[in-house]
């Protein structure tokens, strides 16, 4: 839980907010786990962030998350619909 709120503030810090260019650099060994800067570029971040907020609101297990894909979500003016490909209760996915 705790990372979670670090990735959601880190992700919407002013500076954050804009996707750049790939910048590539080198990994620190021994680095701390903890360090949002280290989480991967801009879109990965938000992807995680995504990932996470429809597991919770939908009651998903991560690996059910995986299983969506673009076509599965509608964009309307307002909202956005996930259609899951899946039945959360169906023994065989």
């Amino acid at each position: 839980q705790e990372i979670l709120l670090k990735l959601y503030h880190y992700n919407h810090r002013p500076e954050n907010w804009t996707i750049r260019a790939y910048q590539p650099g080198e990994r620190v060994r021994g680095s701390s786990g903890n360090d949002p800067s280290r989480w991967g570029g801009g879109r990965v971040r938000r992807l995680l962030s995504a990932a996470y907020t429809v597991a919770f609101i939908c009651m998903l297990r991560f690996d059910e998350v995986l299983k969506i894909q673009v076509h599965d979500l509608r964009v309307h003016d307002t909202q956005v619909a996930l259609h899951l490909p899946f039945r959360k209760t169906h023994q065989n996915g």
